[in-house]
Formats: structure tokens, sequence, C-alpha cells
């Protein structure tokens, strides 16, 4: 039997199914709750075979169960089965009986049941399911040619990355924030030198704000927000988040910092500058750069000067011929990543064994639990809704409201909807592990072909 609707209250005087009017004390609560009492006489059951569930569509457009429509994700899973029924019981009773009324087709009568206790959270979970990716870190592989070519092998000994966080790099580069390009280009070159160079960062133009009054508080606000140690990638990482672009430039304040930083060090220094603009706090960077490497040849001073204007290019230059350096240009986030690959990373030798960036089998295991904690909710409610159904069966079965035989095929029924939706679940998070073990390979894949094109370029 398909095609029936079957409407619960407020039927018309043609509808042949019979509502009791209500007692005294049910006028009464409907009266308290109007918005209540309106939704029930709204509510309704279309009578007909839902088709069977093949795909994980079917599960996501599953209709959504009238009497639990209002299950949030969150209620549905930490709310026990049996206090969910407990309040629908009377509700649920009543629908049974009418449904029941209106035909005792097995097909019909377990589809009824999805539509009044069926999951309303299956989109939710299955969608964020779906869009899970592993959070695998994307290796950095210079492009070996150009790295090759710069015949860069200057060893570069401790490493000291001053980057201007002064109000101009707040403006805009292709659509794209000029401190937010600097800060990503930081990053990748700190993960390469950190491989062989104890690092540090510090970052100025950060404090206060461009206006006057905050001259003071801004060209002194200097500070070394990653100290001078072995490099590790997720606190540098955390570093560059710790900071906006605010106020001035105290580019000279930055170079005497980094002096002073060093002054009890013996060998190798090498300051890397990435600015877009003029001294703004009165310093003298071109003094502090030759303070810098005074009386140390194994002392430089390196600057990218970052999408700037003709005099902020003449200072920098000057400023890095002080400090025994070079002054570099780029215009935009490409050019300001090709020099850092081809001016200021390492000989090939010593990058070679720096990129075994390649996810390991712990950190796949970590993303399959990660995977896996998104995915059990589908199976949690796949195992509340049938809690829901079995309950409801039983309320068929006790009050013996159709045969043993109906009662029967209506439970094969729904068993099968369950087992059908518990493979369709475990074929989904079988996709998915495959999809993190492909991720990884991937990567496993690249890096090992940049190892292979490193080692050509070495050897050959």
């Amino acid at each position: 039997m398909t095609g029936l609707l079957f409407i619960v209250a407020s039927c018309s005087e043609d509808n042949q199914t019979k509502v009791e009017e209500p007692n005294d004390d049910e006028k009464q609560v409907a009266d308290e709750n109007p918005e209540d009492r309106e939704s029930d006489t709204t509510m309704k059951v279309e009578i007909g075979a839902l088709a069977a569930t093949e795909i994980l569509e079917d599960i996501k457009d599953q209709p959504t169960g009238i009497l639990v429509n209002d299950l949030t994700l969150d209620n549905e899973l930490s709310t026990d089965s049996k206090d969910v029924m407990e309040s629908l019981n009377e509700e649920l009773h009543e629908q049974l009986v009418n449904i029941l009324n209106e035909t005792k087709e097995p097909e019909v009568i377990e589809s009824a049941l999805i539509k009044l206790l069926g999951s309303p959270n299956y989109k939710e979970v299955i969608e964020i399911a779906e869009d899970f990716q592993p959070d695998f870190e994307d290796p950095y592989l210079p492009n070996p040619k150009r790295v090759s070519e710069s015949g860069n092998s200057e060893e570069i000994g401790q490493a000291i990355i001053l980057l201007d966080a002064s109000s101009s790099m707040l403006l805009s580069v292709d659509g794209e924030v000029k401190m937010n390009i600097a800060k990503d280009a930081v990053l990748r070159f700190a993960d390469v030198i950190g491989q062989e160079s104890e690092v540090s960062l510090v970052v100025y133009g950060h404090k206060g704000s461009e206006d006057n009054s905050d001259k003071k508080i801004s060209c002194e606000g200097i500070e070394e927000i990653y100290p001078m140690g072995a490099y590790n990638s997720e606190a540098f990482e955390d570093s560059l988040s710790t900071f906006d672009s605010k106020g001035w430039t105290p580019l000279a304040g930055a170079i005497n910092k980094a002096t002073e930083m060093i002054a009890e060090l013996e060998g190798a220094v090498t300051v890397y500058i990435v600015s877009d603009g003029v001294e703004t706090c009165d310093g003298d960077p071109i003094q502090a750069a030759k303070d810098f490497v005074m009386n140390h040849e194994d002392r430089s001073v390196n600057i990218i000067g970052f999408n700037v204007d003709k005099k902020a290019e003449d200072q920098l230059t000057a400023v890095s011929e002080a400090g025994n350096g070079k002054y570099y240009s780029a215009n935009n986030a490409e050019e300001i990543q090709e020099t850092i690959e081809y001016e200021w990373l390492p000989s090939m030798g010593e990058l070679a064994w720096a990129h075994m960036k390649a996810p390991g089998p712990w950190e796949i295991l970590a993303e399959y639990d990660k995977y896996r904690e998104e995915h059990k909710r589908i199976r949690q409610l796949i195992d509340k809704e049938k809690d829901r159904l079995d309950a409801a069966m039983n309320m068929i079965i006790e009050e013996e409201m159709v045969t043993l035989e109906t009662y029967r095929e209506i439970e094969e029924l729904v068993s099968s909807r369950y087992s059908s939706k518990m493979d369709i679940s475990r074929d989904l998070e079988s996709q998915k592990i495959k999809e993190i073990d492909d991720i990884a390979n991937d990567i496993k894949d690249r890096v090992f072909q940049w190892i292979e094109e490193m080692e050509e370029l070495v050897y050959d």
C-alpha cells in the first residue's frame, strides 16, 4: 500500500481516521503550551515503503523522524535511548495505533517507524567524515636546479631572522597581505636552515601603532620571539602567530639587538632581514650593520626588500653592503620565495638529508585515530536509531498490534536496514583510511623523487 497520507489531529470531517476529543486535562495542557499544540496538529506520517538503504546518500537523505526531529547531534549521542523513548511513550503509542489502523503491510510499517524515529543527524556527521583531511605537513622542497645554480655554499652558522612587522606590512600585494606572505616565506626558510643551524627569530614594528604618540613604544618594541637554539618547526610556527603588524620601523634597533645577542658567541653568524621599508625610528641601520660585522669576517647581513620603493631599496642595499651581505628585491609572494630558494638556502649537500619529511608510521596511525574518532559517531547514530526502533517494536508485540508473523517480517526489515547502514559505514571508513594512505604515499613519492634529483645534482 503506497501513496496514503496519515495526519495526526486537525483532520477534516472527510478524513477516515477518527480523532478522539481531548479530555479536560489534555485541553488544559494544550492551552498552556500553544506552541506544542500547534506542532502536534501539523505532525504527519506519509504511509508508504521507503527504498532499501544501499548507498551512503540513502542514509544522508533518509527522512528525519518526526518524533525526534528536535534532537541535536550532541543530545542524540549523549542521551540514553531509554530516556528518549520514555519521553515519547504516549505519543509513539498513539502514532503506532493510527498507523496500524491504516496498514498491516510489513514494508510500509517498517518505513513508518523510520519516519517516526529515524535520526535527524546523519547528514551532519557523514559530511564531516567525508570532508576529513589528514594533517600531514606539506614538505618544502626547493627547486633543486635553482639551488644548485646559485652555488651558495657559504657556512651559515647560527642564523638570526629579523622580520619587519611595521604597519606598512598590512598592505596587500596581488590580493595577499604582505605580512602573511612574509611569515610563510620565513617559516619555509627556517624549516630548511634549521636542519643545519641554530635559529632565532626577532620581530620589530609589532608594538604600539603608527601614531606619533606610540612612536617610542613601537621603536623600542624589538623582541626575540623564537630564542636562539635548536630548530623546532611547531614552536617556530607558533611564534609567528604571536604578533601582528602595527607600528614604526626600528631597523637599526633590530640589527643592534642581533649584535647584543651574539656578543659572547664565536663563529659564523648570519642575519637575514625581510623588510618593506626604510628606518623610521631615527636610527642608523648602516652603522648598525657595520657594528654587527666589525672584526668578524664570518658574519653577514642579508636583506630581502619586499615590494619597496626606490628610497627604501637604496637604504636597504647600503645596509646589506655595510654588513658584508647582499640585497635582493622581491615584489610578490612568488618572487620572495624564489629569492630565498635561489640566494639564501645552503648548498645542495647540506640540504640532501633535511627534507625527509614524508609521514612516518606513527603519524599515519595518529591520523587514522583522528578520523575514526569522527567516524564512530556515524555508527553511534545507527545504534541509537536501532534502539528506538527496537523499543517501538517491543510496544507493537507487547500490545499485540500485529500478528507474530507480521512482527517477524517487520523485525527482519528493521535488521536488514540496520545491517546495510553498518556495511555502508564500514565502506566509508575503509575508503577514508585508504585516502589517508594515498595522501601519505603521495608525499613520500614527492620527497623521494626530490631526494633523487638532489643526489643527481650533487654527485654528477
